[in-house]
C-alpha cells in the first residue's frame, strides 16, 4: 500500500490533470461556438474571432497575477476562486445578444478564470511536491489537455446540436463547477507550499544554488531567464502558426474537410502520450537534450506538412499527425521543469507567471503571421518555414541559457 503523502502527492498531479484538462477543453470549443455566434448573429468572421484572440492574450497577461495569488493565499484559495469566476463567466456567456457582450464574458472574465485553475498554479504545486520525479509528474498532468480537448469538444457540440449555444455554455458551466471545485479541497492541503524544491541528478542544482533567493525583480533582471522566455516564445509562435493553419492548409492541397479534421484530432490523442513520454524522459535525460528532441521529432512533422503538394501521399498527413502530435505540448512541460530548476524558492509563481505570459505572446503573434505571410505568398510554405525556424532556432537559445545558469554557478562545462 502507497504511503499516505505519496498518494496526496498524486492526487495533486490528479487534480492538476483534470483542471488543465478542463481549461484546454474549454479552450478547444472556442473553434465550436465560432461557428455558433456567426450563424445566430452574422458577425464578421474578424470581429467574431477577436473575441477568442482577447481570450487568449487577457489569459495570458493574467498568468503573472495567477502565479502570484497562489504565492500569496496559497493554492485552495486560488483554485476554487478560479473555478467560481470560470464558472460563472460561461454561465452569464448563455445571455449573449451583442458582440461586447461576448468580448467580456468569453474573452475577460473567462479566461481570467481559466488563467486560475491553469497551467501556472499547478506547476508552482506540483514542481514543490516532486522534486525527483518533476517531469514525469508534470507530463501526466500536461496530457489532461490533450484529453479535455478529446472530450470536450464533441460534448459541446453535441449540446449546441441538440439544445442551442445558449443552453451549451449554461452546461459548460455546470460541468466546470463540477469538474474543478468540489476536487480541490478533496486532494489539496491548505498548507501546500508553491516553492520547488530542486530536483536530483541529472538535472541537480548546486549548493549556492539552493541558498539563492529568487524574487521577481531578481528574475527579471537575469539573463537566463529573458533567454528562456524567449525561447518558449518562438516555440509558441511557430506552435500556433501550425496548429491554426494546419486544417486549412490541409484543405488546401485537397484533401476532405472530414478526412483532414479526422487525421488532426488523432494529433490530439497522440499528443497525450507524448506528454507523458517527453516528461518522463525529463527525468532521466538532461532536460535541455529533452527539448532538442521534442523540436527536432516536430520539425519532422513540419517537413511532412511541406511535402504536402496534393492529395496523392495520406502517409504524409499520418507522418505530421504522429510527430507533430508527439512533440505538441511537451515542450512547454519541459521548459517548465527548466525553469523550476532555475528559479525555485517561494516566489516562483510569480515568476513563473512571468515566465509563462511568453506563451500568450508567442501564440498571438504566431496565429496572426501565419494568416499575413499567406495573403503575401498565397501558399502556406514560407509560413510553415518560419514556423520550422522558430523551434530550431528556440533549440539554441534554451541550450545558451544552460551555458550562462551554469557560468552563473561556477559550474565547469
Amino acid at each position: 500500500m502507497l504511503p499516505t503523502s505519496t498518494l496526496r502527492r498524486y492526487g495533486l498531479v490528479a487534480l492538476a490533470f483534470l483542471h488543465i484538462g478542463v481549461g484546454r477543453g474549454l479552450h478547444g470549443t472556442f473553434g465550436v461556438f465560432f461557428v455558433a455566434m456567426l450563424d445566430t448573429f452574422g458577425w464578421s468572421r474578424a470581429v467574431t474571432a477577436g473575441a477568442i484572440s482577447l481570450a487568449i492574450i487577457f489569459e495570458g497577461a493574467c498568468l503573472p497575477f495567477a502565479g502570484g495569488l497562489i504565492d500569496r493565499i496559497g493554492g485552495r484559495k486560488t483554485l476554487i476562486g478560479g473555478g467560481l469566476v470560470l464558472a460563472a463567466g460561461l454561465s452569464l456567456a448563455s445571455t449573449i445578444s451583442s458582440i461586447w457582450q461576448f468580448y467580456f464574458w468569453i474573452g475577460i472574465v473567462a479566461a481570467f478564470g481559466i488563467a486560475l485553475i491553469g497551467m501556472v498554479p499547478h506547476v508552482a504545486i506540483i514542481t514543490r511536491e516532486f522534486p525527483q520525479r518533476r517531469g514525469t509528474a508534470l507530463g501526466i498532468a500536461w496530457s489532461g489537455g490533450g484529453v479535455g480537448i478529446v472530450l470536450l469538444v464533441p460534448v459541446t457540440q453535441l449540446m449546441i446540436s441538440n439544445w442551442g449555444w445558449s443552453a451549451a455554455y449554461v452546461g459548460l458551466a455546470v460541468i466546470t463547477a463540477l469538474l474543478v471545485i468540489p476536487p480541490v479541497p478533496l486532494f489539496l492541503p491548505a498548507s501546500t507550499s508553491a516553492a520547488p524544491k530542486e530536483a536530483p541528478t541529472p538535472n541537480a542544482q548546486t549548493e549556492e544554488q539552493l541558498e539563492t533567493d529568487w524574487t521577481v525583480r531578481r528574475a527579471l533582471t537575469n539573463p537566463a531567464f529573458w533567454l528562456l522566455f524567449i525561447a518558449r516564445t518562438l516555440a509558441s509562435m511557430g506552435n500556433q502558426i501550425i496548429v491554426t493553419h494546419q486544417i486549412a492548409h490541409a484543405i488546401d492541397v485537397g484533401y476532405a474537410k472530414v478526412f483532414a479534421a479526422s487525421i488532426f484530432g488523432l494529433m490530439g490523442v497522440i499528443s497525450i502520450g507524448g506528454r507523458i513520454l517527453f516528461g518522463y524522459l525529463a527525468d532521466v535525460m538532461k532536460r535541455e537534450a529533452v527539448f532538442t528532441w521534442v523540436q527536432i521529432i516536430s520539425a519532422v512533422g513540419i517537413l511532412a506538412l511541406l511535402g504536402m503538394r496534393d492529395a496523392s501521399m495520406p502517409w504524409l498527413l499520418y507522418l505530421y499527425a504522429v510527430c507533430y502530435g508527439l512533440g505538441q505540448g511537451s515542450r512547454a512541460l519541459v521548459l517548465s521543469a527548466i525553469s523550476a530548476d532555475i528559479f525555485h524558492g517561494k516566489h516562483f509563481g510569480a515568476i513563473f507567471g512571468y515566465f509563462t505570459f511568453s506563451i500568450g505572446l508567442g501564440g498571438a503573434v504566431g496565429a496572426w503571421l501565419g494568416g499575413f505571410l499567406f495573403d503575401i505568398t498565397h501558399s502556406y510554405a514560407v509560413s510553415f518555414w518560419a514556423s520550422l525556424a522558430c523551434l530550431v532556432i528556440s533549440v539554441f537559445i534554451v541550450l545558451a541559457s544552460s551555458r550562462i545558469v551554469k557560468a552563473q554557478k561556477g559550474i565547469e562545462e
